[in-house]
């Protein structure tokens, strides 16, 4: 005879009643940090840019006007102090790409804040959401954790002339 099962039965029957929140909490947990799919890394093999330099840096500092797009409030309004750093969306350690279609543009307080943490869906949808504000017409406001065909080919021949 299994000696814990009175023991987790008598548990069960004291704490079950108490209890009633414990899945609806663990279901609203797991959507809200669930992270978007199909935009997310396509390959597992790591970009050698970790940082943004050159025109990715400054196409994703122009797009947001230099002002940071970190959200005030969870998804809404916007950071009003200067963008001085620009972040990979998906994180470079997490697989994310070094392209402008997964920079942000932030202030040094969000980025440090940020950390390499993968952003869930919502956090993503709210971005683009805000992008749509101040964004050029006719720029692309979707964070794309992805890397183009052509923007793989120039990494390969960067990483070729470094090693010759």
């Amino acid at each position: 005879m299994d000696l814990w099962s009175p023991v987790m039965n008598g548990v069960l029957t004291a704490l079950g009643p108490h209890l009633w929140w414990a899945l609806p909490a663990l279901v609203l947990v797991v959507i809200l940090r669930f992270p978007m799919l199909g935009r997310g890394p396509n390959s597992s093999r790591r970009d050698p840019w970790p940082g943004f330099k050159f025109a990715p840096r400054s196409t994703v500092l122009e797009r947001a006007g230099g002002q940071c797009e970190a959200p005030v409030l969870l998804m809404w309004g916007r950071c009003g102090d200067p963008a001085t750093e620009v972040d990979h969306v998906v994180p470079w350690s997490r697989g994310g790409p070094t392209v402008a279609s997964n920079g942000q543009a932030l202030c040094r307080s969000h980025n440090r804040s940020k950390g390499a943490m993968v952003p869930p869906w919502w956090y993503m949808l709210g971005l683009e959401r805000r992008r749509r504000e101040y964004f050029p017409s006719g720029a692309d406001v979707k964070v794309r954790a992805v890397m183009s065909a052509e923007e793989r080919a120039a990494r390969e021949r960067s990483t070729t002339k470094r090693r010759a």
